[in-house]
């Protein structure tokens, strides 16, 4: 099956910012809890040592997602590093909440930051956590090019598949909010408003999640989008990773062995 860029609701200027911030703090919870990208802190601990990275800059990060428990555990691995949240639409209060539980190891931006355009004074290994996919192929391919033009390492890990297994998962979303809302952190009452008693926000969850699936890059299409990058002396690794879960993954970094001519 092709990839279909259907819209997803939170990626629309004009939707409601509540909205959007339960279903991030939703994904933060849901990440933390369930350990999703666990299966990807080998690979990206060899290329934070690979690049010598002392830092993440996390591009889209919604409501921090996995950036918490991945920075405990790549702690844990022997590689401490600080971490950075932006967005183009900054819930600042889930980024204060990383910070706060953090020890200040999670630091964010509150203006908003372009993923396509990163500003060159903000530094650190580039990561996308199940966000690629919000952006056209040539959208994605800028992503990946502004990367290589500011000689920035960068990755983008993706959750989502285009399978049948990934397209059904959707179907039993809509249970999860009525199910957990009450238990995330920060409290928040515009979640409850919004998941029961005005109940947007359970289909919003199923059609956003299904809509993610048919957006996700394949690895073939991951290496065509490397290809149309303008030249450069990268090194590109793309693959699938992990078991049950199976994350799609995609880092490049500058090549270490050109760099010593």
């Amino acid at each position: 099956m092709g990839r279909v860029h259907l819209f997803e609701l939170h990626d629309q200027s004009w939707f409601p910012k509540p909205i959007r911030d339960a279903d991030t703090d939703l994904l933060r919870f849901i990440s933390e809890f369930g350990n999703p990208y666990g299966p990807i802190i080998p690979r990206l601990k060899d290329a934070l040592i690979k690049t010598k990275s002392q830092g993440i800059l996390d591009l889209c990060s919604g409501g921090g997602g996995p950036i918490i428990s991945l920075r405990e555990k790549l702690g844990a691995e022997g590689c401490a590093v600080m971490i950075t949240l932006t967005d183009k639409f900054p819930n600042r209060t889930a980024f204060e909440y990383a910070r706060k539980r953090s020890d200040g190891g999670v630091d964010f931006l509150v203006d908003s930051v372009d993923a396509t355009a990163v500003p060159s004074n903000l530094s650190g290994f580039r990561t996308l956590f199940s966000s690629l996919h919000h952006f056209q192929p040539q959208m994605a391919r800028s992503i990946l090019q502004d990367a290589v033009d500011q000689r920035c390492p960068i990755g983008a890990f993706e959750i989502a598949e285009r399978s049948f297994r990934g397209l059904m998962s959707p179907l039993i979303l809509p249970l999860l909010p009525l199910l957990v809302m009450p238990f995330i952190r920060p409290f928040r009452w515009s979640r409850l408003f919004w998941t029961y008693l005005i109940p947007v926000v359970p289909p919003f969850i199923m059609w956003d999640a299904f809509v993610s699936c048919l957006r996700t890059y394949s690895t073939r299409e991951l290496q065509t989008l490397v290809n149309g990058l303008g030249s450069n002396d990268y090194v590109w690794e793309i693959g699938r990773e992990g078991g049950i879960t199976t994350i799609t993954y995609l880092i490049g970094y500058p090549n270490p062995m050109l760099g010593r001519r």
